[in-house]
């Protein structure tokens, strides 16, 4: 069996397939981008977190990695369900994981009675549209 193709016929289907190739690709590439894992590392210390604001786009998956320089503090993300211990210095960290999948500011704070200034020990995930 022998079967003719005419030659522009031919390069229409390639380019045709090439680009549904290159479409595939950046669809891909989109994707893994919003899958990718941005690594923060927070100090808390005497009644602040530093950083006290993350900022990122909708889409991000964050990694939080929380030490304390002092005393023991907690950590809390108001309104989610994230409440955890940090020890004191020198004896580790906590790791929180975070998607930013929506916009909004979403506040964390010291959730453990760590001296005078606790209450002002807070920050903020602020989460934006590209």
């Amino acid at each position: 069996m022998v079967v003719l193709i005419k030659r522009g016929l031919v390069w229409r289907l390639l380019s045709l397939t090439i680009g549904l190739l290159a479409m595939s690709i950046v669809s891909n590439l989109n994707w893994l981008k919003a899958q990718e894992r941005q690594v923060v590392e927070i100090v808390a210390e005497r009644f602040s977190f530093t950083p006290s604001e993350i900022r990122v786009p909708v889409g991000t998956a964050l990694e939080l990695r929380i030490r304390s320089h002092d005393t023991m503090h907690g950590f809390r993300i108001v309104g989610r369900n994230v409440n955890l211990t940090v020890p004191k210095r020198r004896q580790g960290e906590v790791v929180v994981f975070f998607e930013a999948s929506e916009a909004g500011r979403f506040r964390f704070e010291c959730s453990r009675l760590c001296g005078a200034g606790h209450n002002l020990m807070q920050g903020e995930i602020v989460v934006v549209e590209e």
